[in-house]
């Protein structure tokens, strides 16, 4: 009741607020993503973020300045992905990419890049760095390692990096981790939207082979916006204290216990039924766009990405925007290869989002009918309300997070139950 009187009060006195509120839920609600980094936070996550905690923080300026809380999230980390050392107190990918980058590269060293990734993290800052690319082969689709090992040999770089953003294969990491013996680099690998799929051993982890790995705690974990650095002891003091350097030293204790709740659930079984759901349904609408005559890549998928090939000179930009218009929403890239005269425009789709709202395999497979037969038309205003009618009903009455994910627990004690109602928040709107 607090929760609603909030929320109606918000209406009354910020408009404005309130409107932006409410258009977010109404899209969210109203739209289906295949945006691999869209995803609903769980409900528990949720509440802690939300919760009294926010009106508390952890200050330090020392690695040595532990808090039980962040104590607790970080063992999480490290238990679930088998890592050494974990640090769970940077707010986001991008501040969690540019540590390690501070921490493992000074200025103008050479950086061994699949797809040129996390030089996107250096724009507008005093990092300079030599990024060098390597990248799928235009022919075969498929990473060359002795080309790997070539680039690395020659260019002799103090980081190597991984990142299987446009990749939904897994590859060989002990190739990989050879070359940056080789060489004497350290290789980085981030997770990407992989990370639940590799928490529930769905696919092969990179973590063991990997010095330093790092991936986002919201998308596929359900979590906080947090970036999360795991990495072997030989590094660990080095990253932390790089850390504290870049100004990472205030930390909401709402945010973290959020973090701690989603590593948690990540544990249960409820959690692996969805994970398997990701995959089942990633290759389900695999299959529905091959039906469908689309141009899909890389297949069969083996994570939760598909990728799906336009034709060559189309709008990519364009092709996302009316989709979009018809509640479906998707990421459009150019997909680069070794040679940097060839790209290919694609549509970069995941299974993550709708996995979480209830979507089952053939719902997917729909989806992939649909999407297939619209890039394969006109694009035009019918073509698109072709879409939209199918959506529409598709998300008529689904959750933004379905209960099947919810990890059971046995009923509160009563004290317990009360220390809730005192702190709850209104959190499902």
């Amino acid at each position: 009741m607090i929760g609603k009187t909030l929320f109606k009060n918000l209406g009354n006195f910020d408009p404005d607020l309130f409107n932006l509120l409410k258009n977010s839920l109404d899209r969210q609600i109203a739209t289906l993503s295949l945006i691999p980094t869209d995803n609903a936070a769980s409900p528990l996550s949720q509440y802690l973020k939300g919760s009294a905690l926010g009106n508390d923080f952890i200050g330090h300026n020392s690695v040595e300045h532990y808090s039980r809380l962040e104590k607790l999230a970080a063992q999480r980390a490290c238990d679930l992905f088998k890592a050494d050392h974990a640090i769970v107190r940077t707010g986001n990918l991008v501040a969690a990419s540019r540590v390690v980058l501070q921490a493992l590269a000074k200025p103008n060293d050479t950086i061994l890049s699949f797809n040129l990734r996390k030089s996107e993290h250096c724009s507008g800052s005093q990092m300079q760095y030599r990024f060098i690319k390597f990248a799928l082969e235009p022919d075969t689709l498929k990473l060359n390692f002795d080309k790997v090992r070539y680039l690395a040999m020659r260019n002799r770089p103090t980081l190597i990096i991984y990142s299987p953003v446009n990749y939904p294969h897994n590859i060989d990491y002990k190739k990989l981790r050879s070359i940056a013996d080789e060489v004497g680099a350290n290789l980085w690998i981030d997770l990407g939207q992989n990370s639940g799929l590799i928490v529930t051993n769905k696919i092969k982890s990179p973590v063991p082979y990997a010095d330093v790995a790092t991936f986002a705690a919201s998308d596929a974990l359900h979590g906080p916006q947090n970036g999360i650095i795991l990495s072997k002891n030989k590094l660990a003091d080095h990253l932390e204290k790089m850390v504290i350097e870049t100004g990472h030293v205030s930390l909401k204790k709402n945010v973290l216990a959020a973090l701690a709740i989603s590593l948690r659930e990540a544990a249960c079984e409820e959690y692996d039924d969805y994970s398997q759901q990701v995959l089942d349904n990633a290759r389900s609408l695999e299959r529905g766009l091959q039906q469908s005559g689309a141009d899909v890549l890389f297949a069969p998928t083996e994570n939760h990405l598909v990728i799906v090939r336009l034709r060559d000179g189309q709008d990519v930009a364009q092709v996302a925007d009316k989709l979009a218009q018809g509640g479906l929403l998707v990421k459009a890239e150019e997909l680069m290869t070794s040679s940097d005269n060839i790209t290919y425009p694609v549509l970069r789709l995941s299974s993550l989002d709708p996995t979480t709202r209830s979507l089952s395999a053939d719902d997917m497979f729909t989806v992939g009918l649909v999407l297939g037969e619209f890039l394969r038309s006109s694009q035009d205003a019918q073509a698109i309300k072709a879409v939209e009618s199918v959506i529409e009903e598709m998300v008529e009455n689904l959750p933004l997070f379905s209960e099947d994910w919810l990890p059971e627990a046995e009923i509160v004690r009563e004290a317990d139950s009360d220390l809730m109602m005192k702190t709850m928040v209104y959190w499902n709107m």
